[in-house]
């Protein structure tokens, strides 16, 4: 029998280690290969061609979600599984809008990872149990009740790219290179965002990209410069 090729895209490297071993160690998975950005993920899904792209939703250089959607733009018929922390309903609902076939928490079980991958690569969708009821609620009233747009709603995805990317610390230049787009549009989404936020320097928009959980910094860790 083939092996199903998975590419594991997480920037933790201890976690993706151990993710590597877990599929290598199943008589029917093996590790395409392995990316600890969202780009690299990108990439090596075009280089690699996996059968599932296992990805988590918070990494550098391009966030989860925006790779799942370039993914999904350039090899459609590879199948997207997000193992994350985040278990709101905001995360949850733009990863399926945005083309995942599966959602699985980061505590799940080793069993129970093994269990939802396979049932992802069988061609069926899979939602972590512990948070299903929670998403179906939380659509339910959403249907029912109006909801009142907030600043942060009126962001677009490329936007928040480059908020997380800002909240990093990248210059305008590097965030264009990651983003293959010009510098004077990054600058353009930029203002746009602090128009959008009301925020008027850098280190608010980094404050607020935190808060967001867009970059998640250690408290002795130094930004990069600008």
């Amino acid at each position: 029998m083939k092996k199903k090729r998975i590419l594991i895209a997480e920037d933790n490297r201890l976690l993706r280690e151990g993710l590597a071993i877990m599929i290598d160690s199943e008589e029917s998975l093996e590790v395409a290969g392995e990316a600890e950005n969202g780009l690299e993920a990108v990439k090596y899904t075009l280089k690699y061609k996996p059968d599932l792209v296992m990805i988590d939703l918070s990494m550098p250089k391009m966030d989860g979600i925006s790779a799942i959607k370039e993914i999904r733009r350039q090899n459609p018929e590879t199948l997207i599984f997000a193992l994350t922390l985040y278990d709101s309903e905001e995360f949850i609902l733009a990863c399926f809008d945005a083309g995942v076939q599966g959602y699985c928490l980061k505590d799940a079980s080793q069993e129970d990872l093994l269990k939802a991958i396979q049932v992802v690569l069988s061609g069926k969708m899979y939602i972590y149990p512990g948070i299903a009821g929670k998403v179906m609620e939380g659509y339910r009233k959403a249907k029912n009740v109006p909801h009142e747009k907030t600043p942060w709603d009126t962001l677009t995805w490329r936007e928040r790219e480059v908020l997380k990317a800002v909240g990093e610390g990248y210059s305008s230049k590097q965030i264009a290179d990651f983003l293959c787009i010009s510098p004077k549009t990054v600058e353009r989404h930029r203002s746009n965002i602090m128009n959008k936020l009301n925020l008027h320097n850098v280190s608010n928009l980094t404050a607020f990209a935190i808060q967001k959980g867009l970059v998640v910094r250690s408290a002795n860790e130094t930004p990069r410069s600008l």
